[in-house]
């Protein structure tokens, strides 16, 4: 990046009008960014801990896997719903098929059923069957009774089972399913992330805290003909970084977003629970010298005490974009024009400054490389 030159034929009377529309647009894009205190007010959004651990499931969260290459997150299979059990024969009059899918208490047969049955007094010379109402008692009939214990045990436990795992990896599919309709309905509006620390803090200035402190960008893709999502880094990398816009600036240590930028070193990748770990510790102590970390995919093992607690709980959200690149830019833009830098040419137009034309002591052009 070339040295920027001081610039000295622009006026004060310029800059000063150049640092109040930086101003106004910081307190523009501010203004329109609504701090997101709650990590329950994400509403696309999914727990790293609900996916089970299933042979259609895998995940890094539960170390590598010689199966899976180190960049794939998260990767889900269409799970197949397993069919109900056909009931036998002999049972078919005793229960309803629909009645078995209720899986919180097991099926029994009712102690009588009402049928219609031939009436006994048919007379032959009658054109048409005569019909008449009879009650069938569950005791007179033991070989109903023994089919019906059978196709419990040997067959729809075992379709309980396999149910409850398929509605469990259901529920992930279509929480994946989601994100993903939304994210292309949305398209660049919004941003995909993982996120990493959740911090459960009740704050000096009595603010509420529920949210994570690491994200890294994620990029989900589906394959159509097996059916399967996959979570990766993002297309320019994981890009692993603090956030801690939710905490006021009082209840937020000095140079805590530094320390931990210095403290990841460019570290893209989440899983290094060692590197990680070590930063997001760092934190809970600075905030509170009682503060604990936990270690644990689950965030809902947590409650809010009187400490100060982050745990690891691993988190894909579908989040509106911030303004905080904006600010950020916005921010190093102000601390160019205060130090008497040259003021990037695209800001001289929207501040309608008129350019100054530096120039090198050889006639070429001077060089001003903002970074924005």
């Amino acid at each position: 990046m070339s040295e920027l030159v001081n610039d000295s034929k622009t006026s004060s009377s310029d800059r000063d009008k150049a640092i109040r529309l930086v101003d106004y647009l910081t307190r523009i894009a501010q203004l329109r960014s609504k701090i997101i205190r709650n990590v329950d007010d994400y509403e696309n959004k999914l727990w790293i801990s609900d996916i089970p651990s299933e042979k259609e499931c895998y995940t890094r969260a539960w170390g590598r896997d010689e199966n899976h290459d180190s960049d794939i997150w998260i990767e889900i299979q269409r799970p197949v719903e397993p069919e109900l059990p056909i009931i036998p024969d002999v049972c078919k009059d005793w229960v309803h098929p629909t009645s078995l899918r209720d899986k919180s208490n097991i099926p029994e047969l009712p102690e009588e059923i009402n049928e219609q049955i031939e009436n006994p007094n048919w007379s032959e010379d009658s054109d048409e069957t005569e019909l008449i109402p009879h009650t069938k008692f569950l005791q007179d009939c033991p070989e109903v009774q023994k089919a019906w214990d059978a196709y419990i045990e040997g067959k729809w436990l075992h379709w309980v089972a396999d149910y409850n795992a398929w509605e469990s990896i259901h529920n992930v599919y279509s929480e994946l399913f989601a994100i993903r309709q939304e994210q292309n309905r949305l398209s660049e509006e919004f941003e995909l992330v993982l996120a990493l620390g959740l911090l459960i803090w009740r704050s000096p200035s009595g603010q509420f805290i529920r949210r994570h402190l690491l994200v890294t960008d994620a990029m989900l893709e589906f394959e159509k003909e097996s059916g399967t999502f996959t979570l990766k880094p993002g297309a320019e990398g994981a890009k692993l970084r603090p956030e801690l816009d939710m905490l006021d600036a009082e209840d937020c240590p000095p140079n805590a977003e530094r320390g931990m930028i210095e403290a990841l070193d460019e570290q893209d990748d989440p899983w290094e629970r060692e590197i990680v770990e070590g930063v997001l510790k760092a934190l809970v102590h600075s905030l509170d010298t009682q503060g604990v970390y936990n270690d644990s995919l689950e965030a809902a093992e947590t409650t809010i005490c009187d400490r100060t607690v982050v745990v690891f709980a691993p988190a894909l959200i579908l989040r509106k974009r911030s303004a905080k690149g904006l600010t950020d830019t916005l921010k190093r833009i102000r601390e160019q024009i205060e130090s008497g830098k040259d003021i990037p040419d695209e800001f001289r137009d929207l501040a309608e400054i008129p350019s100054t034309n530096n120039q090198h002591t050889d006639g070429e052009p001077t060089q001003t490389d903002s970074e924005f």
